[in-house]
């Protein structure tokens, strides 16, 4: 390589697959100064979005799920940007500071596009402006806002048709992120409800509603069954097989004219992807890239996309791999392997992705959850007891594990905190 002329990777998005493709490369070349890596996100932070139902329901502290990724790094550098347009053609990509509203260019000799996802409302009339979605950490914090802001309502309220709105909190969507705030905000109404001495329990439920036959559709029959009954045990309410048709502000409409009146209608129904990779040529008609198996983008030599941005196929079954943490880390893990050996050999030394699922989690709150780990399930505390050390293990950072360790301690004996910050709150109205 020319000593004159430094050879400059952007990673566009910080998530769990672009930081891991960022350590591999600073491991790579830490010695070389001709290589310049570059990584761009609109937050300065990782977000673990497994651990934001937590949030919403005070088990943790709201800054101890998310890790600054400027502490992530050694050699490479980071930049605060939100991406606006990506030219493919002339290896450029225009970025702004969503603050200062400044204008930036970064131009690049390779390109990684993992920008991740966004929620998705499938075009559902009134859902992106009504609904609270569970995204980013922002998301958490004004929805655990909300929920608390609905208990003071609900206090001070006499009529009963009203306060029933107020008390009720409509999930849409049961796969894993559903499940997880459903169950995390029915233990946090639990813990609160004393609190508030003119609710009586009757009057607060919390409903999941999909469209399919069963909750937690990623996981196999019989587990999925488990956490169904479970969470109806504790008192929440499941329609499945229903469609959301509308989202008004007076609640949430069904096909076939139902209606559930309530405040707080949750939106966890999937995802979509980034605008700005939607419109890229190369996109499919779901907005995702396309790549082959060594994660390249066709038609343009040196640009990659891994995550829930790209369309990455398992080649034993011929279907996509799913948009979890455990893939993004391992794409983002081989797409490093691949750049370097790009840049040393040509590309001689590239390797396909090829990865078997470990094993799926999901927290049904209580201390129990459910865990299918290389074909073997378990439920119950020990699921739970499991899932916690996993995710412990993922975080970055001793002194995140230490932090998010002490908050999971101090949360079987403490209760859980009911201050609500106001700043925060998403004007509802709740006639």
């Amino acid at each position: 390589m020319s000593s004159d002329k430094k050879t400059k990777i952007l990673v566009l998005g910080g998530g769990f697959g672009g930081l891991e493709t960022v350590n591999i490369l600073e491991k790579r070349f830490s010695n070389d100064d001709n290589i310049e890596i570059t990584l761009v996100d609109r937050n300065n932070y990782l977000i673990f979005t497994s651990m934001l139902a937590e949030v919403v329901a005070s088990s943790i502290e709201p800054q101890h799920c998310v890790v600054p990724l400027r502490e992530c790094l050694n050699k490479a550098s980071f930049k605060e940007l939100e991406v606006k347009n990506i030219d493919l053609d002339n290896k450029k990509v225009e970025c702004f500071h969503y603050h200062s509203n400044e204008s930036f260019i970064l131009d690049y000799d390779f390109l990684v596009l993992a920008l991740g996802s966004k929620s998705g409302f499938h075009g559902v009339p009134g859902a992106e402006e009504y609904t609270f979605p569970l995204k980013n950490l922002a998301d958490a914090m004004v929805l655990r806002s909300h929920v608390i802001d609905m208990f003071e309502s609900a206090d001070l309220e006499f009529e009963e048709s009203t306060k029933r709105k107020l008390l009720t909190f409509v999930v849409v969507g049961g796969g894993y992120t559903g499940i997880e705030v459903a169950a995390e905000l029915n233990d946090f109404i639990d813990s609160s409800r004393r609190y508030y001495r003119n609710i009586s329990s009757e009057k607060v439920k919390v409903v999941v509603v999909d469209p399919g036959d069963r909750i937690m559709h990623e996981m196999s029959d019989s587990l999925g069954e488990y956490g169904l009954q479970l969470l109806k045990k504790r008192g929440m309410e499941f329609r499945l097989n229903t469609r959301v048709s509308e989202v008004t502000t007076h609640g949430v409409e069904f096909e076939g004219g139902d209606l559930i009146e309530t405040c707080t209608p949750i939106w966890a129904a999937g995802t979509s992807p980034q605008s700005v990779i939607a419109n890229l040529s190369s996109a499919d008609k779901r907005g995702r890239i396309e790549v082959n198996e060594y994660f390249e983008v066709d038609g343009y030599p040196g640009v990659w996309a891994i995550g829930d941005c790209a369309q990455i196929k398992d080649p034993k079954s011929d279907k996509p791999y799913p948009p979890t943490s455990q893939h993004a880390i391992r794409e983002g893990r081989r797409l490093g392997e691949n750049i370097t050996s790009q840049i040393n050999g040509n590309g001689t030394g590239k390797k396909p992705f090829i990865f078997k699922t470990i094993g799926m989690l999901a927290p049904l709150g209580h201390h129990s959850a459910v865990a299918e780990i290389k074909g073997i399930k378990f439920s119950g505390f020990f699921a739970w007891f499991m899932w916690r050390m996993i995710y412990l293990g993922k975080l970055p950072g001793f002194d995140r594990k230490i932090r998010v360790s002490l908050d999971w301690f101090l949360d079987i004996f403490l209760s859980r905190d009911i201050v609500q910050l106001k700043f925060l709150m998403k004007s509802k109205d709740p006639e």
